[in-house]
C-alpha cells in the first residue's frame, strides 16, 4: 500500500471518528428513551408560548418559556402512558414541521445523574430534546398532546390558551 493510500485511509478514519463524536454530542429521542423509562418521576410543564411572556430568569422558566404550572408524575402506569404517547408521536411523524415553535408543553426526567428535558410545540410538530447544553430537534404528531393535557388538567395545572 502506498503512503498516499495509507494517509488517505488514516484521514478518512479520523474524519469519520470526528463526525461520529460530534453526532454523539447531540441527544436524540432514542438515546433518551431509557433515561425516561428509568426515571422515578417525570415533571410535566404547562408553558406560555407568548413572545411577550418569555422568561429571562432561567431559574423561573423552562428553557426560556414562562411556566404556567407543572406536576410531577410518580405513578409508574401514568409515566409509562406518558412515555408511550411521546414516542408514538415521534414514530408516527412523517417529518412535517412548521417554523413557529410556540411550545405549550415540557418534560423533565432525571436518572443515573443525568437530566433530560423536552420542549414541545404541537403547532409546528417539533420536540426539542436537551441534556445540559446539547440540544436536538425532532418532529412529532399531535397525538401525544391529549395525554400531556390530561396529566396536567388532572393535576389542576392550567393550560395555555389555544390560538
Amino acid at each position: 500500500m502506498s503512503r498516499f493510500h495509507l494517509g488517505l485511509g488514516v484521514l478518512t478514519l479520523v474524519l469519520a471518528t470526528r463526525a461520529t463524536s460530534l453526532a454523539d454530542d447531540k441527544p436524540t429521542s432514542k438515546d433518551l428513551k431509557a433515561l425516561f423509562e428509568k426515571a422515578e418521576a417525570i415533571e410535566v410543564y404547562s408553558l406560555d408560548p407568548s413572545d411577550d411572556k418569555k422568561e429571562v430568569d432561567p431559574s423561573k422558566g423552562f428553557h426560556g418559556w414562562k411556566i404556567l404550572g407543572k406536576t410531577t408524575v410518580k405513578d409508574a402506569k401514568v409515566r409509562k402512558k406518558l412515555i408511550e404517547a411521546v414516542y408514538k408521536g415521534l414514530a408516527e411523524s412523517d417529518g412535517t414541521a412548521a417554523k413557529c415553535f410556540t411550545p405549550r408543553h415540557g418534560l423533565r426526567a432525571t436518572a443515573d445523574g443525568k437530566t433530560a428535558d423536552v420542549v414541545i410545540c404541537f403547532e409546528c410538530l417539533q420536540m426539542q430534546f436537551s441534556v445540559g447544553d446539547a440540544m436536538t430537534t425532532e418532529t412529532t404528531t399531535r397525538s401525544p398532546q391529549k395525554v400531556l393535557d390530561e396529566v396536567l388538567t388532572t393535576a389542576g395545572v392550567p393550560l395555555a390558551p389555544k390560538r
